[in-house]
C-alpha cells in the first residue's frame, strides 16, 4: 500500500528535488505503514464515543461503562476493542485481541494484544500491537 506524505511532511521538505524532478509523494514503506497504524490506533483507542460530532461512535465507549457491574470486563474490552479497530481502521483484517502474554491475573490490567493482518499493495502481512493502559488512563500502544 501507498503511503501518502502528509502535507506537513511536503512542506517540511521545502520541494527537496531528487535527481532533477520532484520526489513523489506516495512510496511503498511497509514499515512506516506499520508506524502510521499504529499511530492510529494510538488515537483510536484513547478516543471515547461522543468526542467527535462528526463520528460520535468514534473510539472506545467509557471504560467505566464496560467495567461497572460486570465480571467479565475483560471480554467486554477485548470486545469493544476489536470492534472498534474493525469499523475504523480499514487497513486491518481479521482483528483478534486478547490479553496480552505476561500480563498479571489480578484482573485490574488492562493489557492487550491486538493481531491482525495488515493488508497493503504488495500483500497481507501479519502483524500484532500491544496495548497497555497507563496511570494516566492513555492507551500506550507498541509493535
Amino acid at each position: 500500500m501507498a503511503r501518502e506524505r502528509s502535507l506537513l511532511e511536503r512542506i517540511a521538505t521545502g520541494g527537496e528535488r531528487s535527481r532533477g524532478r520532484y520526489q513523489a509523494s506516495a512510496e511503498q514503506d511497509v514499515d512506516a505503514l506499520l508506524e502510521s497504524v499504529r499511530r492510529q490506533l494510538e488515537r483510536l483507542l484513547n478516543a471515547r464515543h461522543g468526542m467527535s460530532e462528526a463520528l460520535p461512535n468514534y473510539g472506545l465507549p467509557a471504560l467505566t461503562d464496560l467495567m461497572v457491574g460486570s465480571k467479565d470486563y475483560q471480554q467486554r474490552v477485548e470486545d469493544a476493542i476489536r470492534v472498534t479497530v474493525e469499523s475504523y481502521e480499514p487497513r486491518l483484517r481479521n482483528v483478534r485481541v486478547s490479553k496480552a502474554a505476561g500480563d498479571d491475573d489480578d484482573g485490574r490490567s488492562l493489557s492487550y494484544r491486538i493481531d491482525a493482518t495488515l493488508v497493503t499493495d504488495s500483500g497481507q502481512h501479519r502483524v500484532w500491537y500491544e496495548t497497555e493502559l497507563s496511570g494516566g488512563g492513555y492507551f500506550d500502544v507498541s509493535e
